[in-house]
């Protein structure tokens, strides 16, 4: 699961269990059974919703995608090969090694070795294969 959504579970977790705290202290000073019932009521709708959140990251390819991205961006990238050919197929060069890759999806990879050494890599007239180890 994402930042973002541990974020986002861990808020309405926390918002829940306020509201649910103020309502029942409500409740048992003025005895009234409507604010137990809401507060229970929006209890139950805050864990449904974080469960709806963490079964959509944990099972979708999505969410999983989204955990594979994370995993990277929080460990210094993901042990990897990339692989450079030409427009002809030949291998022009090869990097191994832990490292995060931004792409624009069109021209270019760049990525930071474990040297340190930036490498931008556009691939307008040829193919870039990058492998998880």
């Amino acid at each position: 699961m994402t930042i973002g959504a541990w974020v986002t579970v861990g808020v309405l977790g926390l918002a829940g269990l306020l509201f649910t705290v103020a309502l029942f202290k409500l409740a048992s000073e003025e005895k009234s059974a409507g604010y137990v019932i809401g507060a229970v009521l929006l209890l139950v709708a805050t864990i449904v919703v974080c469960g709806i959140i963490i079964w959509y990251r944990s099972t979708s390819a999505t969410g999983q995608r989204a955990l594979k991205d994370q995993q990277s961006n929080l460990s210094g990238g993901i042990e990897r090969t990339v692989s450079v050919y030409d427009i002809n197929g030949q291998l022009i060069e090869q990097y191994n090694g832990k490292f995060d890759i931004e792409t624009d999806r069109e021209s270019y990879i760049l990525f930071d070795d474990e040297q340190g050494k930036r490498h931008i890599i556009y691939y307008t007239t040829g193919t870039i294969i990058v492998d998880e180890k």
